[in-house]
């Protein structure tokens, strides 16, 4: 029974730091998402609140993903939205300081907490997968992924002032995002026929993998040329 127990208890601990890992590595171009609306109400303090509400929803979106990802237009939808999500991300002025009011509204941090896990559904679909084919057990998803939000979130000034520092931080994320969105968009169900035609149409050719990496230079190219135009301005002025 003991060495039952402590097989068991390796298994566990095995899968909690397999999605510890995962988990924090699909975080960190999530963050400069995330990180803008968490900067933007910083004085309200929701870093744990934050990670508990991120991970009651990531955990549920594990359990209930298989059912999710075959839904007709599903991943289609959430692809484009994706999309619109890292052209912004490549176009927004991370070089400027951004100062707002803090609100006293009482149902603010409840506000706040349910746009974080309606952003972050979106943004974490591809680690969601990836953790879903490792592990179905609640306790040890759960708790990998509590502690990698704990991380990420408490760390999250670290990721803007970089991505502030070093403007091509803000490409690198945009450009993930965007490849995401395609390899999304191209296994939804509606789209199964379509793709199997022009498999068969150019069978040496991956016609997906060549539209991703299409979409990524289109999205640098325009994140460069933002860059570059909003930079022209600021020197001029």
């Amino acid at each position: 029974m003991y060495r039952v127990r402590n097989k068991k208890r390796g298994v566990s601990m095995h899968e909690i730091f397999k999605v510890f890992f995962i988990n924090l590595v699909c975080d960190i171009d999530n963050m400069l998402i995330l990180g803008i609306i968490l900067r933007k109400h910083s004085h309200l303090k929701i870093t744990l609140p934050a990670a508990i509400v991120l991970t009651l929803t990531r955990t549920t979106y594990i359990i209930l993903i298989d059912g999710l990802s075959n839904i007709p237009l599903f991943q289609l939808l959430t692809g484009i939205i994706l999309l619109f999500i890292a052209y912004k991300v490549v176009t927004r002025s991370t070089w400027e300081d951004d100062f707002f009011r803090p609100s006293r509204s009482p149902f603010l941090k409840v506000k706040v907490l349910l746009l974080l896990a309606a952003t972050d559904f979106l943004l974490c679909l591809d680690g969601v997968i990836v953790i879903s084919r490792i592990s179905q057990h609640v306790v040890p998803v759960a708790t990998g992924i509590f502690c990698s939000l704990l991380i990420s979130l408490l760390f999250f000034t670290l990721i803007i002032r970089l991505a502030k520092t070093f403007f091509w931080i803000n490409f690198i994320a945009g450009g993930f995002i965007a490849q995401n969105a395609i390899i999304g968009i191209s296994k939804d169900p509606w789209l199964a026929d379509w793709i199997h035609f022009i498999d068969h149409l150019f069978p040496r050719v991956n016609i997906v993998n060549i539209i991703a990496n299409g979409v990524v230079i289109l999205i640098i190219m325009i994140g460069l040329f933002a860059y570059i135009k909003e930079h022209r301005i600021t020197i001029w002025k």
